[in-house]
Parts: structure tokens; sequence; C-alpha cells
């Protein structure tokens, strides 16, 4: 990165070619309905809040996106309302505007930061623990900087889930934000893909990052190093790929004539595969037995397994 200009450097390999392969026929196997787009939006705000320290279980941000009330934290209760705004209004977007870049952030962050909307005016470092890992470009670089890879992503014939990818890890190297770098980061990932092709709005890359979470540090910080953006293109496919298998076994599953309670116990699973039948009653008001009967279904149409004892073992939504 120059001081006021950023020159991307990345090469893309053939395994990056086979991986951009592998995503496009997967892509095509996703079956579209209203009801997977809502869940996988309460899925992508759950998960890039949570690698914020939100504190808001999954049941809790759906709960709030259903307009319904939740007991928790006045500001991650804020988050959540704020980021949904955001991703429901994702198509009045252009994710090569500036501008618009500018206002989704002003939305995402509404009532926390003064600046909200602005670029920092100040230094800004990462730490871990008490140690500063990345000390980001100064304050009076940033505007110049960030014309700098909207110039970019406009000019270059780049596929987009390269480009994305690019624009994700430079964007993260600039910090130009007081707060909500990385929301805004992987939101405008989404809307770049979304207008690629829009069964992107049905799969919650958020959450695979979210899974992955030191792996995604670990590779952003590698790119420091190396001065390329090379490794954080590879974890970024991989992540993308692993998002739409999901989606697609989710569908694939769903499509068994699953009753209600099954279709919620497999969403219950993915957050928390430990959970217990005693925590599945709680959350779904029905008696153990009725837990007990719904799992052995699932079971059954071998949708998910048993690994390890019933104390201390967990459950696995099968590929």
């Amino acid at each position: 990165m120059n001081f006021d200009k950023i020159e991307p450097k990345f090469y893309i390999s053939e395994d990056n070619k086979k991986d951009i392969k592998k995503i496009e026929k997967e892509l095509s196997l996703i079956n579209l309905n209203n009801k997977i787009e809502i869940k996988s939006r309460v899925r992508s705000i759950y998960s890039s809040l949570a690698i914020e320290d939100n504190s808001l279980p999954l049941e809790s941000v759906e709960r709030i996106i259903e307009n319904k009330l939740v007991l928790g934290d006045r500001n991650d209760i804020q988050e959540v309302k704020n980021a949904n705004e955001l991703y429901k209004h994702m198509n009045e977007y252009n994710w090569k505007n500036e501008k618009d870049f500018l206002k989704a952030h002003t939305l995402l962050m509404k009532y926390f930061e003064d600046d909200d909307g602005y670029y920092r005016k100040h230094g800004e470092g990462v730490k871990k623990g008490d140690e500063v890992i990345y000390m980001a470009p100064n304050s009076l670089l940033v505007p110049s900087l960030m014309k700098s890879l909207f110039k970019f992503i406009n000019e270059e014939e780049i596929h987009p889930l390269i480009l994305s990818s690019i624009f994700h890890y430079y964007f993260v190297a600039i910090h130009p934000f007081s707060d909500g770098n990385g929301r805004i980061a992987r939101f405008w990932v989404s809307l770049i893909l979304t207008d690629w092709n829009d069964k992107f709005k049905y799969i919650p890359i958020e959450e695979e990052i979210y899974l992955n979470q030191e792996e995604y540090y670990n590779s952003i910080a590698q790119c420091h190093i190396n001065g390329n953006v090379n490794v954080f293109i590879s974890f970024m496919l991989k992540v993308i790929f692993s998002s739409i298998k999901k989606i697609n076994k989710t569908t694939q599953k769903t499509t068994q004539k699953l009753n209600d309670n099954q279709i919620k116990i497999l969403e219950y699973i993915k957050e928390n595969p430990k959970i217990t039948r005693n925590e599945l009653a709680n959350k779904l008001s029905i008696s153990p037995d009725g837990v007990k009967y719904n799992l052995k279904q699932l079971v059954d149409k071998k949708i998910i397994e048993r690994i390890g004892a019933d104390n201390g073992g967990y459950w696995n939504i099968r590929k």
C-alpha cells in the first residue's frame, strides 16, 4: 500500500480458478424461496454481530427481525435493528458508489457514533491483549486511500468472487471508520456478490466467517506480512463454497416434509451442536418425549447423527 493510493497485489492461482468453478456449480443447485432468504438474513446478522461481541443469541436476533419483544442489552438490540434495516434494503445500494458506502455505514452505526458515515479523524490500531499488532494508515490518508480503493473496484475487470475479497482485505487494512469496520466490510462483500448473482441473498457468508474467526484474522495478518492478498482470497473462496454447500444441504433436507419442530431443531443444532434434549424442550415448548420423537425422525431420515455418548457428545448435521 502506498501512502495515499491502493495498489492491490494478488495472484489468481490455478487452485483459485478451480474453487471459482466449484462455487459456480454449487450456486446452480440452490433452490430459492423467501423463507430461506429471511432465515439467511437472520444468520448473517447474528454472525456478523457476534464476531464483534454482540451478546444476543440467534433466537433473539430472529425475534427482533420479526418485530417481537426481546430482553437484552439496549445497544446489542439496536445493533441488530440497524443491521436488519441495512440487509433488508440491500438492493438500494450500489457497491461501486462510495457515497452509498458512507450512507450504509451511517445506517449501520445509527445512535452509536458521532462520526458515523464519516471517515475517522484519529489513529487506529488492532490490539491482541495489550500488544498493538497492526497500525492502520494515518487518518489524513484515509479519504484518498478509500477513493483509490473504489477507483480500483470500478475499473478492474476481475471475477466478483476475487474482487470482493480484494476489497474486503484492503478495506480492513485501511480501517477507515471509528467503529463498524468489520460489519460494513462483510456487508459490502455480500452486496458485491448479490449484484453478481442474486442467490447470494440466501447465503449467510458471515456465518461461515464467524465459525472460522481465528483463520479469518490469521489470514488477514498473513497478508499484512506477505504484502499481498493471496492468502485471504483463498480463505474467502473456501468460506463462500462452504456457505453455499450448507445452504444446499439445508434446502435439500427441508424438502423431506419436516415438521416445524424438526426444522427448528436443525436450526438450534446449527447454533449449538452440543444442545441437550432438555434445552430443546424448553426452546420449543414441548415435552422431552416430543423432542426425543423428533430427533429420532431426523436420525432415521439420515439428516442428523449423534457423535459420542449422550453425555459429552454432540449432534452433527450429515452431508
